[in-house]
């Protein structure tokens, strides 16, 4: 299925339905009226759902352990499909979607698990999506409803996994993440890091130097990064200073966990780009949740009921 490509004044986004309705390439126009990347430029055409410049998360964020989990007092085993054994990102990240609708500035598309053989996943589910570019913002948008003739409710979750770059057209850029700060004027904020084992949550989220470094933004370095956190991304900032670029970061009330990736090529180096993904729950949260945890973001939907979550990034330049 081909590209879509729809424009605003400022932003150009190109989506791949086949691909998992995956974001393909989102331009800003700079100041010399040139279109420049404002996620990671991917191949063309991308050959991998990780090779996109942002993909949507959907029956699941993230991990699922072994790709194992219990609900509802019966076990349920989806195919692990990740080098380390889980079950990553949900099921839609690869599949082809069909659009809906479309505009000039936005398009909608829809996914049917039915389409699909089956899963494991406990039931049948369809999942829609919208992008929309009004000006200088990007929004996206996405919903899963369980099927109205599922024989069981079944645990959900969704997001969104953004790749940004390090650098725009200045290459003196030492990007900045800035989440908003601890204090009761920002209770969406990050309120603390997993510890994890395998990127999968062992005890509860704690505010440590990681979680403070990032409320109080600060340069992102070259540390190394593969997070969960407790905490909305709603009004985050990336900012790159020296191409005078900011994208400020709006979260619906359902995206309450964010999940930051880092990562280093095999010689150490810090990767040309990096993650800041709004998601609604943490990760391996389908077995956390049957172990008792609070907190896990994980909604339980019964036929017939949804889920959507929005987020939206606006681009500042100087």
């Amino acid at each position: 299925m081909r590209a879509v490509t729809i424009e605003s004044e400022a932003l150009r986004l190109r989506v791949l339905p086949g691909l998992g309705a995956g974001v393909q390439e989102l331009l800003v126009r700079a100041p010399d009226g040139a279109w420049r990347p404002m996620l990671r430029a991917s191949p063309d055409p991308p050959d991998h759902f990780n090779a996109l410049a942002c993909y949507p998360l959907a029956p699941w964020s993230n991990r699922v352990r072994g790709g194992r989990f219990r609900f509802a007092g019966r076990e349920h085993a989806m195919p692990p499909d990740w080098p380390d054994g889980t079950a990553i990102h949900g099921l839609v990240k690869d599949k082809p979607w069909r659009i809906l609708d479309r505009s000039p500035v936005s398009v909608r598309l829809g996914f049917d698990s039915r389409d699909h053989a089956p899963s494991g996943y406990p039931a049948p589910f369809w999942c829609a999506a919208r992008y929309e570019l009004d000006g200088a913002v990007f929004r996206a948008a996405l919903a899963v409803t369980i099927d109205d003739a599922a024989g069981t409710p079944a645990p959900v979750g969704l997001g969104f996994h953004p790749f940004f770059p390090r650098r725009l057209w200045d290459e003196r850029d030492d990007v900045v993440v800035a989440c908003r700060a601890f204090g009761r004027d920002a209770p969406r904020g990050l309120r603390g890091r997993y510890p994890c084992d395998g990127m999968l949550p062992v005890g509860q989220a704690v505010q440590d130097g990681v979680v403070k470094r990032l409320c109080a933004g600060s340069p992102l370095g070259a540390e190394f990064l593969d997070d969960v956190f407790a905490g909305s991304s709603d009004g985050a900032t990336i900012e790159w200073p020296s191409s005078g670029v900011r994208a400020l970061f709006e979260c619906s009330p359902g995206l309450e966990h964010t999940v930051i990736y880092a990562g280093h090529d095999a010689s150490g180096m810090p990767l040309p780009f990096f993650c800041v993904e709004p998601v609604s729950m943490v990760n391996d949260g389908f077995n956390l949740l049957e172990r008792g945890w609070e907190g896990t973001g994980v909604r339980v939907l019964h036929p017939g009921e949804s889920f959507e979550v929005e987020w939206t990034m606006r681009a500042v330049l100087a």
